[in-house]
């Protein structure tokens, strides 16, 4: 090839230099789109997804007294029959064959109650029945806060339908057969704990001394 064409050959690769330069500007001025924009996600957010809960104000009634008067009552039927004390004057509403809950007439459910149910048909042992109550409790319920926790009594806190609630549940093996025969719980708000814990004793341990028992 003569001088003439290697000059014609240098001519058209710097003119393809100059086309590609022109054309990549042209692009990045100009960025092809496939549609509306939309937002990324971040991959390590610095706020929660969930925001928490917004706590409502609890109920104005009194807080759950001490010494309350107590009468004698039963949940079950026949050989599953347990006997145990509620508070005299209490409503008495009765979920299942094997379960009851007593609450003070005219207070809204988000105060206090008591529920007592009858669990021997289960068969299972106080820790098995415990340690499945608070995995339960972590997938139903919102902020869930293990406050005491013995053999056969869990304390804890949650929140339900934007109310902080309390709880103290205690499981009994009255026949000392090995199994959990008996749950009692009693549920309200923080300014209730002192009386609930005061409850559950009279329930379990059947303190009626001064108060007195009284007939169903």
């Amino acid at each position: 090839m003569g001088w003439r064409g290697l000059g014609a050959v240098a001519a058209l690769l710097a003119a393809s230099v100059v086309v590609g330069f022109a054309l990549a500007a042209a692009l990045q001025s100009s960025p092809v789109t496939t549609g509306a924009p939309e937002p990324v996600v971040a991959v390590n957010p610095r706020f929660p997804v969930d925001p928490p809960t917004q706590l409502r104000d609890d109920p104005p009634q009194p807080a759950l007294g001490r010494n309350l008067p107590l009468r004698e009552v039963a949940v079950g039927t026949d050989n599953y029959k347990f006997v145990f004390l509620a508070p005299r004057g209490w409503s008495r509403l009765e979920t299942s064959s094997n379960e009851v809950k007593y609450k003070k007439a005219q207070n809204p459910s988000n105060t206090y109650i008591l529920r007592v149910e009858q669990v021997v048909s289960q068969h299972e042992q106080i820790p098995d029945i415990l340690a499945s109550r608070i995995v339960d409790l972590r997938r139903d319920e919102e902020q869930v806060k293990v406050i005491r926790r013995t053999y056969d009594t869990l304390e804890f806190s949650y929140v339900h339908d934007g109310y902080r609630r309390f709880s103290i549940i205690t499981w009994l093996d009255v026949t000392r057969s090995g199994q959990a025969e008996a749950e009692i719980a009693v549920t309200g708000r923080e300014v209730d704990v002192p009386g609930m814990r005061d409850l559950i004793d009279d329930v379990i341990f059947g303190r009626a001394d001064a108060r007195g028992i009284h007939a169903p």
